[in-house]
């Protein structure tokens, strides 16, 4: 496992990075739930790697993150996070790179793709080969993929993605018995 520290960041951005995982749903405006679904299906839609002259974002930083010899290059962000063969290192790398994004903006939708971006990373290790790469507990683990799973804007294979890594956190809170699902 290793140290997903956030101790590093002021209060207001631990607050902020966690906040997405902490709001019941309750409240969302449509007209929000539409931006952030269109910005997270182009942000999984991006490659990996992308021509250095285009537009500053997501892809072609993590495309430097991953090293010269990474099989992910040139796949989209979504084959990337929803591949049980994707290396650990690419993982590790997209979810450091969308914490620290998400802590940084300013834009509302940004943040939230980053963070839902940072939770699938999470739970691709977790649903696929049961490894917890984050200090954040399984208990509060089920409880931000539970509500990240809830959103309206979700796209159905982070949703299900979710729900893998849900059911892998339900049952190591309880010793490895699966749990019933309320």
């Amino acid at each position: 496992m290793e140290d997903d520290s956030i101790s590093d960041l002021e209060p207001e951005k631990v607050a902020r990075l966690v906040g997405l995982t902490l709001n019941d749903g309750h409240g969302e405006r449509p007209d929000t739930d539409a931006a952030i679904r269109e910005l997270l299906q182009d942000r999984l839609a991006d490659a990996l790697e992308i021509d250095h002259r285009k537009r500053k974002g997501l892809p072609q930083v993590i495309g430097r993150l991953l090293g010269p010899h990474r099989p992910e290059a040139h796949r989209s962000l979504r084959s990337v996070l929803l591949d049980p063969a994707s290396t650990l290192t690419a993982i590790r790398n997209i979810r450091r790179y969308a914490k620290d994004r998400a802590a940084r903006t300013d834009d509302e939708a940004e943040h939230t793709v980053m963070t839902t971006i940072y939770f699938a990373a999470i739970a691709n290790r977790l649903a696929f080969h049961g490894q917890r790469i984050t200090t954040y507990s399984y208990e509060s683990l089920v409880s931000s993929l539970g509500k990240l799973r809830g959103k309206s804007w979700m796209s159905p294979e982070l949703r299900e993605l979710f729900g893998k890594a849900e059911t892998v956190c339900r049952e190591k809170t309880r010793g490895g018995r699966p749990t019933r699902e309320r």
